[in-house]
């Protein structure tokens, strides 16, 4: 299923997934009812590692929560890190609403609202967004409207999301334990009949009792830009003379196409990061920053932009060789290694 969704961004057809299994001798159907769970889903209290509508048929698409992409790490970047940043927001607004003590009051959220305070969530993630919100529990059952295309819609912040204030929302395993926690813990239902008790936290994150390894081609990938870097980029938008909107977008896009190991994108993501910040340091080029060091630079530093300025006629030729009767031969081995745009990046940071 995530191989899918890294391809195309959508979740496959059941039927595509129980053929796919049935090659490896495992039944998909029991798999998903073997899957860990917590809380009451007679109450439709629950959370699983997948969700469904009903009983899943072959024409339906069951997706996977927040939850799995502890266990299927490639979903990190493209998935679990946008949705905690989304939290981290939709969390903000709630502390930060006016409160009267004359009446109700309700806040209520759009994409626009989400695109304003995280310009750099991809047009990917927010189309696939209301789907999220919908089965993760901080945001259940507060949709109010919504448009066909699911370009536009409108939800309300329920007091649950308060709950989720003193969870780290950098961290995957911090946010499901405490779903776990607020999950009514004594009773759970299922295919297994899995009694889920005070360990449903614990449950969540075991393996799987029977798996089948990802394709070469959705290998687990690490993240590239450290995410505490862009969360420092973000938190210094508001205070830096550059407007930082587009660098933010540059490396969260570098992210996803490094996860789904588009390595052309990479290359051209990577070659438009290092021009577009030259200007940081009194520079029209990063050929330029690399050959002017500040001394304050440490001999490592130096010798990661010294790295990247090699890197940059590999950039040229991935973007700018012409079609010809042999193949091309770049592909993910040749993206250069994440320390040396992270560090040139803490470079940036520090000069902002």
């Amino acid at each position: 299923m995530a191989t899918e969704y890294l391809r195309s961004g959508r979740w496959p057809v059941w039927h595509f997934v129980r053929a796919t299994l049935n090659r490896s001798d495992l039944d998909a159907d029991q798999l998903l009812g073997s899957l860990p769970q917590v809380g009451d889903f007679l109450f439709s209290k629950g959370y699983r590692l997948a969700w469904w509508d009903g009983g899943p048929s072959d024409e339906s698409r069951p997706g996977l929560t927040i939850g799995a992409v502890h266990h299927v790490p490639e979903l990190l970047p493209v998935m679990g890190q946008p949705f905690l940043l989304v939290l981290r927001k939709l969390v903000e607004i709630q502390r930060n609403l006016p409160l009267s003590p004359d009446e109700i009051t309700t806040a209520t959220y759009t994409p626009d609202d989400i695109r304003k305070a995280l310009p750099s969530i991809s047009d990917q993630f927010m189309a696939k967004l209301p789907d999220i919100l919908s089965h993760e529990p901080p945001t259940w059952g507060a949709f109010l409207k919504g448009g066909h295309d699911w370009s536009w819609w409108q939800r309300r912040l329920s007091r649950e999301i308060a709950r989720y204030k003193d969870v780290d929302l950098r961290d995957i395993r911090s946010y499901v334990q405490r779903v776990s926690e607020l999950m009514e813990p004594e009773r759970s239902f299922g295919n297994g009949g899995i009694h889920i008790g005070s360990s449903g936290a614990a449950s969540i994150f075991e393996a799987p009792a029977a798996t089948l390894p990802l394709e070469p081609s959705a290998a687990v990938a690490q993240v590239y830009v450290k995410e505490s870097l862009i969360k420092e980029l973000e938190d210094k938008q508001s205070t830096a003379q550059w407007d930082l909107t587009k660098l933010i977008r540059l490396v969260r896009e570098l992210n996803s196409n490094f996860a789904a190991e588009n390595p052309y994108a990479c290359h051209g993501l990577l070659r438009a990061i290092l021009d577009h910040v030259a200007p940081v340091f009194g520079q029209k080029t990063f050929e330029q920053v690399a050959s002017q060091p500040l001394q304050a630079w440490t001999r490592t530093d130096k010798d990661y932009l010294r790295k990247l300025l090699d890197f940059k006629p590999q950039g040229h030729d991935a973007l700018h060789r012409h079609i010809r009767k042999t193949p091309d031969l770049i592909d993910m081995h040749d993206v250069p290694s994440s320390a040396w745009l992270n560090a040139f990046l803490r470079l940036v940071i520090d000069a902002l």
